[in-house]
């Protein structure tokens, strides 16, 4: 199995943040963020509050705004090529589920691993279950797919991943702004083209 990061692995860009602009939320979005990286509240904390900031909108209006934020090139392909190998390709992100979807059903992404965040009637509701660690979301899932973590590889490029790093098989830090980051990895590579890691994953036959 591979599992992709969202926020700066798929999309260029954390795709929320950019759209909360558009959206109307985007000071109280960022104040947020702000809190959390100056330790004022917790990860969890920071994505419950930002999705609360989602309540009431149309989901469609939402995924309007994250349509608009540049994606890797040459997702679908190294989607399909890695499933051509039989490997299951999935989502490993803090992002709710309901982005997940999207690029689901946009790239053709088997399953992902996410936050919840709970939609009724086409609009998002205050159902909010987050998922801070995303290495413990990933356990419970490869649990579930009966897939080890002995052979499972995971793409991301934030602090956020470092924890799932280490505990797969094997991983590749992708466009990584941090040297933390990088170090943890078992590679480390800077490409606008998700094909590359394809090819890279193939040479190191994971």
């Amino acid at each position: 199995m591979v599992s992709f990061d969202v926020d700066g692995t798929i999309f260029r860009k954390a795709a929320l943040t950019q759209a909360s602009r558009s959206l109307g939320i985007g000071e109280k979005w960022d104040s947020l963020e702000e809190m959390f990286l100056h330790q004022r509240i917790n990860k969890r904390e920071l994505l419950l509050s930002q999705y609360k900031l989602l309540q009431g909108m149309k989901l469609t209006d939402i995924l309007q705004a994250v349509s608009r934020v540049e994606v890797i090139k040459n997702v679908r392909e190294t989607v399909e090529k890695l499933q051509g190998h039989r490997i299951r390709v999935v989502l490993l992100t803090d992002n709710p589920d309901f982005l997940c979807g999207y690029l689901i059903e946009r790239f053709g992404f088997e399953g992902y691993v996410g936050s919840k965040v709970g939609i009724k009637d086409g609009i998002v509701t205050s159902e909010i279950e987050p998922l801070p660690d995303k290495r413990l979301g990933l356990r419970k899932y490869a649990a579930w797919t009966g897939i080890p973590l002995s052979r499972c590889a995971h793409v991301g490029d934030w602090i956020n991943d470092i924890p799932v790093f280490r505990v797969v098989r094997y991983s590749v830090a992708l466009n990584a702004q941090t040297e933390k980051v990088k170090e943890s990895a078992s590679f480390h590579m800077e490409t606008d083209d998700l094909l590359d890691v394809y090819k890279h994953l193939q040479a190191a036959t994971v």
